[in-house]
């Protein structure tokens, strides 16, 4: 584990493009213990505190915290006076103005009343006199799904748990293990929380929306943090670890899945840089043994790094390929070249001089450029005529110099001259496309690492990230009826603990594949966690979404390579106008599904 350690470490610096030289400022609120708030003596501190201080040492951030009132505060995070928050409750509609990290902890809306009462459910909410923290996730809440007009917005929760406990309000809906905290500092002993919370959201830092730089820092230093058990820590001591599962499993077990990829993918970027740095260097320094006698040979080196470093801010391949050809042209001055990148099982290329025909698709492991990335080495033809493997486009061609880019294709250059390359010609097109290789390898480990922030690790789906920023963008009037199908494998556990979680993770794979195939194109489908599925159905009303069920049940009932038959609970709800809240909708097709659940136990 110390070696996995150092080699995150080592990753998450490589990986790292841009530096924040400058100071970043983010705020947070002065009155929100034990998350952030200012002790007795002045200073800032609390959970939220003490993690970006750590987040941002191991990101290698320059980070300013900057506590005050929360509406402040959020005025001038909305302004661009601050960089970012500390700590803010993640909803879709927030998400459509800032930028959120991966989740750093969960937040538990409860219900909270005075002692004597019974005890209430969101149901007893309605028309209600609820006191709620202004601008925080409980007053959006109430004023989004239009539960009650007899609001009492205050400062603090404290403030609200004090005004609850003289009488005013008939609810208060804060966050639960705050609020406890509140409560049990200011001997506020005439108040009960609700056993059940309303809804959890995942807490996170915030951002500008756009600031992907920034954010991808931010993740990295939080992975980091969590794997050291740096997180358990700070965690422990302002919540104590009899509540750290509880508080954390959902943030926790979301980014344990995203680590361990993240991990698998950033040590095969690291073995690969490593290897590829060796070879860079080695090829390097023979290069400037020879020019040291030659001045030429020199200033063609020191333009090649000039590309390199060019290449190192492309994030596109398209990008690195045009860098390709400026310095095959302008550098080394090839005349004709084409550059084949692998699809599939072709050769296709990509970039190409117009001055002299080229075979534009090709079996991927044919002729000269197939021999070459089949062996991954470089190849000088001084003679086509008497190469067997050559298959020249054009009966001009004689020589030909063909280097490969790894796995991802071949440069090839060509003359109309026999035995035109010499091994310097070789050794600098070598230079150029290991730079080249270590581009494309990175863009690629990057783009691996974004989709898994949007997917499930293990099917392929789309997670519930994914879900959320979907639903924000498409739950307007003109993609009515939207239907949701909620879905629930049954015998999971069952089945892990008969034949193991490896048979178990198969079966998940084989369903969620039978669910994908058999919805439409169009439809969302995702994997809502566990055992779990949902999906989303645009302009799709509850008869059409029942069909569908009906359909992806006779296709899992074809399903007979496991030792049970394949067995998954469906609910379906439908949101018909846009007065209905989105999240009822949903919450309506779960219970739905836990009802058929329930008929088939009996």
């Amino acid at each position: 584990m110390k070696n996995g350690k150092a080699f995150l470490s080592f990753f998450l610096v490589l990986l790292s493009t841009f530096a924040f030289a400058d100071k970043l400022t983010f705020g947070g609120d002065s009155a929100y213990p034990p998350y952030e708030f200012v002790d007795e003596n002045g200073e800032y501190t609390g959970f939220n505190v003490d993690l970006m201080k750590a987040v941002s040492r191991v990101a290698e951030l320059d980070i300013e915290i900057e506590l005050g009132e929360w509406d402040l505060v959020v005025e001038k995070f909305k302004s661009g006076e601050l960089d970012g928050l500390i700590g803010m409750a993640v909803t879709p509609e927030r998400q459509k103005i800032y930028g959120f990290s991966i989740p750093h902890n969960t937040l538990h809306m409860a219900i909270f009343y005075r002692k004597g009462s019974q005890e209430p459910t969101v149901d007893d909410l309605r028309g209600r006199e609820i006191v709620v923290q202004r601008n925080g996730v409980m007053h959006d809440y109430l004023l989004e799904n239009s539960i009650t007009d007899k609001i009492v917005a205050v400062e603090s929760p404290l403030d609200g748990l004090k005004l609850l406990s003289s009488g005013t309000g008939d609810f208060g809906l804060f966050e639960k293990y705050q609020s406890l905290y509140f409560a049990k500092e200011n001997e506020i002993d005439n108040l009960e929380v609700s056993g059940a919370t309303v809804f959890e959201r995942d807490y996170a830092f915030a951002t500008a929306r756009d600031d992907f730089t920034l954010l991808n820092k931010l993740n990295k230093g939080l992975l980091l943090v969590r794997e050291s058990g740096e997180y358990k820590d700070i965690f422990e001591k302002w919540f104590g670890s009899a509540n750290w599962f509880e508080h954390n499993k959902k943030a926790l077990l979301w980014s344990t899945g995203i680590l361990i990829a993240f991990i698998v993918v950033l040590f095969g970027l690291w073995f690969w840089n490593h290897t590829l740095q060796g070879r860079v260097s080695a090829r390097t320094k023979e290069l400037e043994k020879k020019a040291t006698e030659n001045e030429r040979l020199r200033d063609k080196i020191r333009s090649l790094h000039d590309i390199a470093f060019k290449m190192e801010s492309c994030t596109e391949e398209e990008e690195v390929y045009d860098l390709i050809v400026k310095a095959a042209t302008e550098i080394l001055s090839f005349d004709y070249y084409s550059l084949d990148i692998v699809e599939g099982d072709y050769l296709i290329a990509k970039r190409n001089s117009n001055n002299i025909e080229v075979n534009t698709r090709v079996p991927k492991y044919e002729g000269i450029a197939g021999k070459t990335l089949k062996t991954g080495k470089t190849i000088i033809v001084d003679d086509v005529s008497k190469e067997i493997d050559a298959i020249p486009s054009s009966s001009k061609i004689k020589a030909v110099l063909s280097v490969p880019i790894g796995d991802f294709g071949v440069f090839q250059t060509v003359t109309v001259e026999s035995g035109s390359f010499k091994r310097d010609d070789a050794e600098l097109a070598e230079l150029l496309m290991l730079h080249a290789l270590g581009a494309l390898e990175r863009i690629k480990k990057t783009r691996e690492i974004q989709f898994l922030a949007f997917h499930d690790s293990l099917t392929g789906l789309y997670n519930r990230t994914f879900f959320d920023e979907e639903v924000s963008r498409v739950n307007t009037s003109r993609n009515l009826p939207i239907s949701v199908i909620f879905a629930d494998v049954n015998g999971l556990k069952d089945l892990n603990d008969r034949f193991g979680h490896f048979y178990g993770d198969d079966y998940l794979k084989t369903i969620s594949r039978t669910i994908k195939e058999s919805c439409r194109h169009e439809d969302l489908v995702v994997r809502w966690g566990g055992d779990e599925f949902v999906v989303l159905l645009l302009r799709t009303d509850t008869e059409m979404a029942e069909e569908i069920v009906s359909r992806i049940e006779k296709n899992l009932s074809k399903i007979d390579c496991f030792a049970v038959e394949a067995s998954v609970s469906f609910g379906v709800a439908t949101k018909r106008d846009m007065l209905t809240d989105f999240h009822d909708v949903l919450r309506n097709a779960e219970l739905a599904m836990y009802s058929k659940k329930r008929e088939l136990r009996r």
